[in-house]
């Protein structure tokens, strides 16, 4: 089972191109419909007394009549309480979808591994993606930076300290990033890799002090040591490592040189020019 397994992830590798893409249509996409829903009839229930006063103001009845009325200074508060409510209701899918994502882990743990189409790894693996698809793109959503650090902490992501995560997308699970790491615009860090009729699940280690540049690809399995850089454009093969204390650039990235000061490069390219003078 083990050789068969290798075998697989080596034809896998031997590739040009490695779809990574996990957004495949399953009808457990109802999930963000659910997701939606619980956290609007929370949010409607704490905003009840609110709704209560306003429909007074206007009518001079209120729909729950044991309820107190509200005063007519209620009305300038009604942009702050939109305002806040939307936060609010960006919380808490954040926070149900973790409660959803952590009982799906608990009823069938994730693995790493090949699986074939099908199979319960395979279902769960899209279970868990849309879980987490709608909360991330919440985090994305609302302006504040560290949003986005919060919620892949809450679906188990280990992320350290002085991490910069910029707009792209990260695995809900399996993925480890180090301290004062930093992920650029548009860049793909999968654990899972989907090719044809098969789903690799693997864990993506980024150590410390590492730069994952931007419109980048991570596969499964990648290992970037610490102190190196994956530089534009480029994409990692499966079980790939990367040498710390190096830029590695390529498709896949094969490529790798040495990190250089800004003098040396500022005189590496006056060095150049003088010599396309002569």
């Amino acid at each position: 089972m083990v050789n068969t397994m290798e075998s697989e992830t080596d034809e896998m590798t031997d590739l040009d191109y490695i779809s990574t893409s996990g957004v495949y249509k399953t009808p457990f996409s109802l999930i963000i419909l659910v997701q939606v829903f619980i956290s609007s009839m929370i949010v409607i229930l704490i905003n009840l007394w609110f709704l209560n006063s306003l429909y007074f103001l206007l009518t001079g009845e209120r729909f729950i009549p044991s309820w107190p009325g509200g005063e007519w200074w209620y009305w300038f508060l009604l942009p702050l309480n939109i305002y806040g409510n939307i936060f609010l209701f960006f919380a808490l899918v954040m926070l149900v979808s973790a409660v959803i994502f952590r009982l799906l882990n608990w009823v069938y743990p994730v693995k790493e591994g090949i699986f074939e189409k099908g199979s319960k790894d395979w279902k769960y693996m899209h279970r868990r993606f849309w879980t987490a698809y709608f909360p991330i793109w919440c985090a994305r959503a609302i302006p504040f930076p560290w949003s986005d650090i919060f919620v892949y902490r809450m679906f188990g992501v280990k992320i350290g300290k002085s991490v910069v995560a910029y707009e792209g997308y990260i695995d809900p699970e399996l993925i480890e990033i180090g301290d004062n790491s930093m992920t650029s615009l548009n860049v793909g860090i999968f654990s899972h890799l989907i090719y044809h009729d098969k789903v690799v699940i693997k864990k993506v280690k980024i150590s410390k002090n590492c730069i994952v540049g931007p419109h980048t690809i991570t596969t499964p399995g990648t290992i970037i040591e610490e102190g190196a850089v994956l530089g534009a454009n480029s994409y990692t093969e499966p079980d790939q490592v990367l040498e710390g204390n190096l830029i590695h650039i390529g498709t896949p990235a094969t490529h790798a040189l040495p990190i250089t000061t800004v003098e040396e490069s500022r005189k590496k390219a006056k060095e150049r020019n003088s010599n396309n003078i002569e």
